[in-house]
């Protein structure tokens, strides 16, 4: 069965760190800056949350969600934020990454 608090959790922990991404980005590699620091206290917070998902959910169903999460939403934030190109190609990747998220965490009991 699938829990509201881990659902939460997985989704808090993609948002933070999809933040932090973009932080770390608009720091063009300055560190000592607001973005950049901004960035890292993300990132940082991220791992936080991360640390919490895997004492609750199995790492073989965590890490495939997170990890597929995380190019979903830099995908999408790339494109709105900065204006990135998304071509057929990406949308399509994009399209399977999500498919093999629906897959990993079907009938999962840990979720």
């Amino acid at each position: 069965m699938v829990t509201l608090p881990n659902i939460l959790l997985l989704l808090s922990y993609l948002m933070i760190s999809t933040a932090g991404l973009i932080f770390l980005k608009m720091s063009d590699g300055r560190l000592l800056s607001l973005s950049g620091g901004a960035g890292i206290f993300f990132y940082g917070m991220g791992f936080i949350v991360w640390y919490f998902i895997l004492s609750k959910v199995p790492l073989s169903v965590a890490f495939p969600v997170a990890a597929g999460g995380l190019i979903v939403a830099t995908q999408i934030t790339g494109q709105i934020i900065f204006k990135e190109n998304l071509s057929l190609v990406h949308l399509g990747g994009v399209l399977l990454i999500i498919i093999g998220i629906s897959l990993v965490t079907s009938g999962e009991t840990h979720l």
